[in-house]
């Protein structure tokens, strides 16, 4: 394995890892998993069809269907059929949507924040500057989510 490869390999276990490390630190979720990471999509989207939900979800059409009536049902998202072709349906957050959300990552991140603000200032730093690098990468490494992907309501 090259270099390149077991630094990626590291990375993707890593992010695995935090990912369940930030799940388990959130006590008192208020949605399932599916549910907060379709609406942290559409949130993060500002507005998207329900086909590239599913598609950047990696689910079915009839799985998201039911997982954005889910979060339409709770008053978390709204669906509006596209004025030029009502068989596309479009996806906005709420307020109340946004504000779950952000609610939902305070609590997962306080604790990863109260470990990094534990680490010595070089520690910190180095993180920080490690951060730095893996989202430059990212911005050139992976492409937006699909161009009808629309940012705003």
């Amino acid at each position: 394995m090259t270099e390149a490869h077991e630094t990626a390999d590291r990375l993707t276990l890593a992010s695995v890892r935090l990912t369940r490390w930030l799940r388990a630190a959130d006590l008192s979720p208020t949605l399932s998993g599916p549910q907060a990471s379709a609406l942290a999509v559409v949130v993060h989207a500002g507005r998207i069809r329900m086909s590239d939900l599913a598609a950047f979800e990696e689910v079915s059409r009839p799985t998201i269907t039911r997982v954005a009536g889910e979060l339409q049902a709770l008053g978390l998202i709204d669906r509006a059929a596209d004025p030029a072709d009502g068989r596309i349906g479009w996806l906005s957050a709420t307020a109340a949507g946004r504000a779950r959300l952000a609610d939902g990552q305070a609590r997962r991140i306080a604790p990863l924040a109260a470990a990094v603000a534990a680490l010595p200032e070089d520690r910190r730093a180095a993180l920080a500057d490690g951060l730095a690098v893996l989202e430059s990468l990212l911005t050139q490494a992976v492409p937006p989510p699909a161009a009808t992907v629309q940012s705003g309501n």
